[in-house]
């Protein structure tokens, strides 16, 4: 990945394909070996790391031939083994991307229940939860190892995919639709609230189950929310203007005077409610200053970007860039739609 800004986030370019780059995330060698001991077998382990390949691959394909038909964009796809971590960028319509987000999880809905065919009823229902293991029974042909194994894999995509925490697409359906109802900050809070709380969850509930797969997947979830929020934070700067705000200071006076003890208060019933009214009045004052800072500062990338875009065209444009420029589109056209 050039630039990039998180180890997350490293993968190794594989070419281009329909237009897009694509790179193979180091978590899928990580995933490989882990297959491969939790199946004890070298040749298993291959063949299912492969399967997960192809799903993965004909899952952000149809995200990006999607994308492609609604007028969107997906310059660059980083393969991980639960889908893409790059999200493609439309070109503002909220239903677009909705059609574009659901299309990976149907596809590999789609592979799944096309596995089934081949499959006994009492062979499927052991699979259907996702973190139930695979056994292979003894005897059992490859063939219909490698079904069992195509249903499973493509099944658990379909299912993590429509969780509601980045980077799953359903996590990036709800920010997007946050975003046309909340400010931009407001919306990534709530969002990384929700990835870190569900991530702890995660974690004690694979820790009490004994589900290690669970554990791994919401550690990754929770290291990533943590990512973001400080990345979102450090991108704001934004000032600590509530510390700033003396609860005890007298906004009445014109000499910015203090009380200079608690009976001073006490004395006059009305002045803990006038100061309980300035304080706020001072928050809410505050939150307004926020979120004029992120408009300003998120015009000003705006004009910047635009700026290069008209001197030197869109080739000139950095990955972070354009989605920068589709997701600020996105979010101000979903709020014309809702208006």
């Amino acid at each position: 990945m050039h630039a990039t800004d998180t180890i997350l986030k490293f993968g190794f370019p594989l070419g281009m394909l329909g237009g897009a780059r694509f790179r193979l995330s180091f978590l899928f060698p990580v995933a490989m070996i882990a297959i491969i001991w939790r199946l004890d077998s070298f040749e298993l382990g291959l063949l299912a790391t492969a399967i997960l390949l192809f799903s993965v691959l004909i899952h952000e394909l149809a995200h990006l031939l999607v994308a492609r038909s609604t007028g969107g964009e997906m310059d660059e796809i980083l393969l991980w083994p639960l889908g893409g971590l790059e999200e493609p960028y439309g070109r503002g319509y909220l239903h677009d991307h909705f059609q574009t987000m659901l299309a990976g999880p149907l596809t590999n809905l789609l592979l799944a229940l096309s596995c089934m065919v081949p499959l006994y009823a009492d062979q499927v229902s052991p699979l259907l939860s996702p973190f139930s293991g695979f056994n292979v029974p003894a005897g059992e042909s490859l063939t219909l190892t490698a079904w069992r194994m195509a249903f499973l894999i493509n099944w658990v995509l379909f299912v993590i995919n429509l969780l509601p925490v980045t980077p799953f697409d359903g996590g990036v359906l709800l920010r997007t639709y946050l975003s046309t109802r909340f400010s931009e900050g407001e919306s990534r809070d709530l969002m990384v609230r929700l990835g870190l709380v569900l991530g702890m969850f995660g974690i004690l509930t694979g820790f009490v189950f004994d589900i290690s797969g669970l554990v791994a997947l919401s550690a990754f979830v929770m290291v990533l929310h943590l990512h973001e929020n400080m990345r979102w934070y450090e991108f704001v700067s934004e000032p600590d203007e509530v510390s700033e705000f003396h609860i005890g200071q007298n906004h009445d006076s014109p000499d910015g005077e203090f009380f200079d003890d608690e009976s001073d208060l006490s004395d006059d019933p009305t002045a803990s409610a006038d100061v309980s009214e300035d304080w706020r009045l001072g928050v809410e004052e505050q939150r307004l200053r926020q979120e004029r800072e992120e408009r300003r500062s998120e015009e000003q990338q705006v004009d910047d970007i635009l700026q290069k875009l008209h001197l030197n065209g869109r080739d000139s444009l950095s990955s972070l860039e354009l989605q920068i420029l589709n997701r600020v589109s996105d979010k101000y056209r979903n709020r014309r739609q809702h208006n």
